[in-house]
């Protein structure tokens, strides 16, 4: 035995019933609800429906088995849902596709069975008030439908009386009827998801740190055996450029900038990636990016003897850090 009792709410984590939260209990209670509403305009007498257990002449409940006890003589209609299954409507029942976010849109039709149960202890009593909702069913169908259905009211199935079984429970549980109404119904279900969640995106983070750091942790191959390097493995060489003469607390010097109005500061001290109890400053350079593409003579790059000229393009076959 567990030593502390869990508690939930009676109608879980979702406020209320409807299609999109809690579909199966949304179709228990559109029924409930139509065949409670059916029998409510019935004159005092005449199977009258009232909230109200001590006032109602019938019993109208989605509670399986009936208690005798609390029924009485009284006549009981219960609802039992039937199986359900997935139709589908067309390839991968896709419904939309977003090529900019990957979001993919699916709708699919639920179509299903409901039975129900109508109990007295007269078997033509329990068939009378079969035929009743199963009429109704069929006349007032655009009600049900608007309230969400796709599809209910059609070709109803009336059983014929039989002993009401499983049905209803208590000593006196033989001398009772019940017939069963079959009502088809169809309710449509759209569902959409988006590969690019939060977690998929903090993987990727996750990924692209870790692969930068091993980047960084590589040794530097040798430019002149043509082995090269390949997916994060990137080539890298360490460079000491000296203090502008100019300007040396600029952040300019190692390619910052500076908003207007504000005093030029220089960029913060890291630690060095090959040496951590060293202090340096580290600036990434992209050796694809227009601007900084090395000259060319003929088929082979054209070597700068000073690197640390900010006007120039250094960059040869690997990713030069200034430090």
């Amino acid at each position: 035995m567990p030593p502390k009792v869990i508690e939930t709410t009676q109608r879980g984590a979702f406020p209320d019933s409807s299609f999109k939260y809690t579909p199966f209990m949304h179709v228990r209670v559109l029924y409930a609800s139509f065949v409670q509403g059916l029998f409510y305009f019935a004159p005092k007498g005449a199977y009258h429906w009232e909230p109200s257990m001590e006032d109602t002449d019938i019993v109208i409940t989605d509670e399986t088995p009936i208690n005798v006890e609390t029924v009485g003589v009284r006549p009981a209609v219960t609802f039992t849902r039937g199986p359900v299954q997935f139709y589908s409507l067309g390839l991968d029942d896709m419904l939309g596709y977003d090529f900019e976010t990957g979001q993919k849109k699916k709708s699919v039709l639920v179509p299903g069975t409901m039975s129900i149960n109508c109990c007295a202890r007269s078997d033509i009593e329990s068939e009378q008030i079969a035929w009743i909702i199963a009429e109704h069913l069929w006349l007032l169908r655009e009600e049900l439908m608007r309230k969400g259905f796709f599809e209910i009211g059609r070709q109803p199935v009336i059983s014929a009386p039989s002993p009401a079984g499983s049905i209803v429970s208590g000593d006196g549980a033989k001398e009772w009827f019940c017939t069963t109404v079959s009502s088809p119904y169809q309710f449509y279900r759209t569902s959409q998801f988006t590969p690019l969640g939060k977690a998929i995106v903090n993987n990727i983070q996750l990924n692209l740190q870790a692969a930068l750091r091993r980047a960084v942790a590589a040794p530097s191959p040798d430019p002149m055996d043509g082995s090269g390097s390949t997916g994060v493995h990137l080539p890298m060489q360490l460079h000491f450029c000296p203090p502008s003469a100019f300007a040396p607390a600029s952040s300019d010097v190692y390619g910052g900038s500076v908003n207007p109005g504000e005093s030029a500061q220089p960029p913060p001290l890291q630690p060095h990636p090959l040496n951590p109890a060293v202090k340096v400053v580290v600036r990434q350079v992209r050796p694809n990016r227009p601007g900084v593409v090395p000259p060319f003579s003929g088929a082979s790059p054209i070597p700068l003897s000073q690197p640390c000229v900010e006007q120039s393009a250094h960059v040869t076959d690997m990713s030069t850090v200034k430090v």
